[in-house]
């Protein structure tokens, strides 16, 4: 997951992507007058010398940590204020880019004093990193275990790294959505990374897929003509071992809803629920059972669950090897013990790695690599998958291909390289190269065996927390294998969304279309949800998609009963659709573009009807976003969505005339 759950601190620059938090902005407003300008320099030079102070002291009361803001007297009226950045024209959130700019000078500062020009005590270095970030407001004990889970990695990325990061380096990265990127030096120029070598159709020999009563080769188990298949996509358990219900879940820190240093009493208004809780809290077992249970009972023929990752909780400052494991083998035995005999087909998540979110290339010293967890799930999931088929590609980077008995292959992808705060993109901006030119190989041969695939993967490509490189090349091979590629399926956003790929070269032309799957957590300020699915038998399109989901308020004024799991929706009958062609979803959203109340509509069901998202609401600029994001496949590249308005402007003005 991405959004609130990630005040979590880049150790770099030990900084936060503050505004997603809606907490510990240095930047209290912004009122309407000319906007100041700041020059991050000077800025800089006038910041070093007040944090060293700080940094440098022998011991600090917790009282004595006051944010940048309150360090700089000279600057307060500017940056309380509507304000610029010199050279970063492109920023889309001042505040947050100054932020992340200076946590990162300010350490890489005191990292080449203390390691380069220094004696290499290494140990001073992760002294200054946790006071940077307390100095940015965040509590003793996240800043302790983010720093020491983190810094060998860190340490090792410094080290071998060429040339030495810059500021602008880490920042660009890590807040890719906010183009926080020095004017002339972005990030999103394609002549950074390497591209996949892409065969050109005109190349392969036995043509388009045909279905196979055209002379196809589908064959093994296929359900009786006319019998859909039925396929559930689970998505995003986040299982936290230790949630305690009744504890207070306004902790004020990236997840809540355990016991936590420092924590005040609950109250009946703070106190977490029995069946999870809008806050910041990921998911008790009791509830991780229950949908298990839901999904069994409800649904007694299953063709096959995917099961698009995200097993272990948000507690990122908290983790080891063995407690991840841990979760992921209770949650995977549970999956086996509640549908014996149903295939499940699974990849792993942003969480599942220790520390969250670092996916380590494959070519560094093998301590720092990610064998230990690719060694770990091959175990796990040889009940589903055939282990000796897919050791290969499962021991190289946790990805996979297999046939399924019905027909469709499956492509299950590890693309959580590509997640912005994966700290080994630091090191190399395209190491996860060779996993998207192995995509590649595979939907070729996928083409010439007359195959229609399916592709699993966690983080969505098309969304802003997905680096460009990767989103680039992945947008390239779905556009040239799109006539083959039946489904897309997704999570980590945690909401019920969709998205169409466009045309690199015709942004009027949707070639494909991605599905994510929401989550069964309700991290943060959403009701547990699951999706099934019906599949053409022959052609693996999706016929209709329903959204089951049980509203948390309810569920918890009522602890000794089960939820309500209802039915949300179905997205034929709610969108008024007759099919879920990409050429229907076209329109669908040219409809959207059309008409506010019924993208109002959407939105409602993307936030699954969540009660404190629907009292928030969404009007003006956020339903746009939430349209563009769904006809966004690429980052900063807006080209189908104003065309989607410039089109409904235009028929508007044609009934007015």
């Amino acid at each position: 997951m991405f959004a609130n759950w990630s005040c979590v601190v880049l150790i770099f620059g030990v900084c936060c992507v503050m505004t997603c938090c809606g907490q510990r902005a240095d930047v209290p407003g912004s009122p309407r007058r000319t906007p100041y300008r700041i020059d991050l320099a000077q800025y800089n030079q006038a910041l070093l010398p007040r944090v060293r102070t700080l940094i440098e002291a022998v011991e600090l009361a917790e009282e004595q940590y006051v944010p940048y803001f309150e360090l700089l007297p000279e600057y307060r009226d500017r940056l309380s204020g509507n304000f610029l950045i010199d050279g970063f024209a492109r920023a889309r959130d001042a505040a947050r880019c100054l932020t992340c700019m200076s946590s990162s000078y300010l350490f890489l500062s005191f990292y080449n004093e203390t390691i380069v020009n220094g004696q290499g005590d290494t140990e001073r270095v992760w002294t200054i990193a946790k006071r940077i970030c307390r100095l940015l407001g965040f509590k003793h004990y996240l800043c302790e275990g983010i720093v020491n889970l983190n810094a060998e990695v860190i340490e090792y990325v410094l080290r071998n790294r060429t040339p030495f990061p810059e500021p602008e380096d880490i920042c660009q990265i890590f807040l890719q959505e906010q183009d926080c990127v020095r004017d002339g030096r972005s990030i999103t120029e394609a002549a950074l990374y390497r591209s996949v070598d892409i065969t050109p159709p005109a190349e392969v020999r036995s043509g388009m897929y045909s279905p196979p009563d055209a002379g196809g080769s589908c064959s093994a188990r296929k359900p009786a003509p006319g019998t859909p298949l039925t396929i559930v996509h689970l998505t995003d358990v986040h299982y936290d071992p230790e949630y305690l219900v009744g504890v207070n879940a306004d902790c004020n820190a990236e997840a809540c809803c355990r016991t936590l240093p420092g924590l005040a009493p609950a109250t009946n208004q703070t106190a977490a629920g029995y069946w999870g809780d809008y806050r910041d809290c990921d998911t008790p077992w009791h509830s991780v059972v229950d949908v298990m249970e839901h999904i069994r009972q409800q649904h007694p023929k299953i063709d096959a669950i995917y099961f698009t990752g995200d097993i272990v909780h948000h507690f990122t400052w908290n983790t080891s090897i063995e407690t991840n494991e841990v979760a992921m083998r209770q949650v995977f035995d549970l999956m086996k013990h509640t549908f014996p005999g149903v295939p499940l087909y699974p990849v792993l998540g942003n969480h599942e790695s220790h520390p969250a979110n670092l996916y380590a290339p494959h070519n560094v010293e093998e301590s720092y690599r990610t064998t230990y967890l690719y060694d770990f799930i091959a175990k796990q999931w040889a009940d589903w998958l055939p282990i000796k088929d897919i050791q290969g590609t499962l021991a190289e980077g946790g990805y996979y291909t297999v046939r399924t008995p019905f027909g469709v292959r499956i492509i299950g992808l590890n693309n959580n390289p590509c997640f912005v705060h994966n700290f080994w993109l630091f090191y190399s901006l395209d190491y996860f190269m060779p996993q998207l030119q192995w995509l590649h190989d595979t939907l070729l041969q996928a083409e010439r065996d007359n195959e229609r695939v399916h592709i699993l993967a966690h983080v969505p490509s098309y969304d802003d927390s997905c680096f460009i490189g990767w989103t680039r090349e992945y947008r390239k091979i779905v556009e040239r294998f799109a006539h083959i590629i039946a489904g897309q399926f997704n999570g980590h956003s945690h909401v019920d969304e969709f998205n169409l790929y466009y045309s690199r070269d015709d942004p009027s032309r949707a070639v494909s279309v991605a599905w994510n799957g929401g989550s069964t957590t309700t991290y943060t300020k959403l009701n547990p949800n699951y999706k099934v699915f019906q599949f053409d038998p022959v052609t693996f399109e999706p016929l209709d998609q329903e959204t089951w989901m049980y509203n948390l308020t309810e569920a918890n004024l009522t602890p000794d009963r089960r939820p309500a799991w209802k039915r949300l929706y179905t997205f034929k009958s709610y969108y008024q659709l007759s099919d879920l062609s990409v050429a229907s979803l076209q329109r669908l959203v040219q409809q959207f573009a059309q008409s506010e109340q019924q993208l109002q509509r959407y939105w409602q069901a993307k936030q699954k009807y969540s009660d404190p998202l629907l009292q928030e609401g969404c009007a003006g600029t956020c339903l746009r976003n939430a349209l563009c994001a769904i006809v966004r496949t690429e980052h900063d590249d807006e080209r189908a969505c104003e065309l989607l308005y410039e089109r409904a402007a235009n028929t508007t003005a044609t009934q007015s005339g």
